[in-house]
C-alpha cells in the first residue's frame, strides 16, 4: 500500500480553493488522469490527486454529489467541469489523505486480485465506500474484515458493522460472543456499544443463563445454539451458513475493479 500522506516535494505550489500551498500526491497524481481531488491537509495546505474518472463514475451512486457544490455564481459550465482540471478540483474537507489512499488503493493495487493491507486500510475502505455508495467495493470490505475479524476486537466490529450498515444478520454471531462468554463487558466495551444496545445484551445474557448471572451457558448449549435468542432479544434477521464468509473469495471479481 503506498505510504501515509507521500506527496511530491517537488511539486508544491500556490493552489486554488482558498488554500496557499498544494502538493501533488507521489503516487497518485497518475498520468491519464482525468479527475481532479483536492484532499485538505490543513486550512492552509492540501494534497492534489489525479485519478481515473472511469472507476468514480461506473459504479459509485453519491461521489459527485457529495463534492462540495458550486458557488451560486457558477455557470453551468463550471458545474460540469468540477474535477476535469486543478483549478475546478473537488475538494474534501473532511477526509485525511491517508484515508483516501487507502481507497484509491482498492483500484491501484499493484498485485493484480492479492490486497495484503493492515486490516485498519479496511475501516477507511467501508467507511468511504459505504460514505459513496460504492456497493462493490463496500462488499469486499466487510467480507475482508469478516475473514480477518479474529484482527479486530470484537465491540469494535459490532460498531464498524452498525454504522456502516452491514448486513443485519451478521450481527448474530458477534453478538451471539459477546452474550456467550463468561465475563461480563468492560467498562470500555460498554462506553463503545453504548448503554441502549448494553441493555439488549444484558437481557440476552440473563435470558441464556437462568440465574442471570456472569456464570457460564448452560451445561451442552453451544454458541450457535444462542442464536435464536440473539436474534429474538435484537431483532435481527435468522442468520444461517451461508452467510459465513468465504475463506477463498475475499478479492473483487475481475473486471469488475
Amino acid at each position: 500500500m503506498a505510504s501515509t500522506g507521500a506527496i511530491s516535494p517537488s511539486s508544491s505550489r500556490r493552489g486554488g480553493n482558498g488554500l496557499r500551498d498544494v502538493a501533488h500526491h507521489e503516487r497518485y497524481y497518475l498520468v491519464g488522469g482525468d479527475l481532479f481531488v483536492l484532499v485538505s491537509r490543513t486550512s492552509i495546505d492540501g494534497v492534489m490527486f489525479k485519478i481515473h474518472s472511469y472507476f468514480f463514475k461506473r459504479e459509485s451512486r453519491s461521489f459527485f454529489d457529495d463534492a462540495p457544490p458550486p458557488t451560486p455564481s457558477s455557470s453551468a459550465t463550471e458545474v460540469d467541469d468540477r474535477g476535469t482540471c486543478e483549478d475546478r478540483a473537488i475538494q474534501i474537507l473532511d477526509v485525511t489523505v491517508q484515508e483516501f489512499e487507502q481507497f484509491l488503493w482498492v483500484f491501484y493495487n499493484p498485485l493484480y486480485s492479492v490486497y495484503d493491507a493492515d486490516i485498519t486500510a479496511f475501516f477507511s475502505i467501508l467507511k468511504l465506500a459505504h460514505r459513496w455508495d460504492f456497493p462493490v467495493v463496500k462488499d469486499f470490505a466487510i467480507r475482508e474484515l469478516r475473514r480477518r475479524e479474529d484482527e479486530v476486537p470484537l465491540v469494535r466490529r459490532i460498531r464498524l458493522y452498525q454504522e456502516y450498515d452491514a448486513p443485519a444478520e451478521f450481527l448474530v454471531p458477534l453478538y451471539a460472543e459477546l452474550c456467550a462468554r463468561e465475563w461480563s463487558p468492560t467498562d470500555n466495551e460498554v462506553e463503545e456499544l453504548g448503554y441502549e444496545q448494553m441493555y439488549y445484551v444484558m437481557k440476552a445474557r440473563e435470558t441464556l443463563r437462568s440465574t442471570g448471572g456472569i456464570s457460564p451457558l448452560p451445561s451442552g448449549m453451544t454458541q450457535l445454539e444462542t442464536f435464536s435468542t440473539i436474534e429474538n432479544v435484537f431483532g435481527l434477521p435468522r442468520y444461517t451458513t451461508e452467510h459465513e464468509p468465504e475463506i477463498n473469495d475475499v478479492n473483487l471479481p475481475a473486471g469488475e475493479i
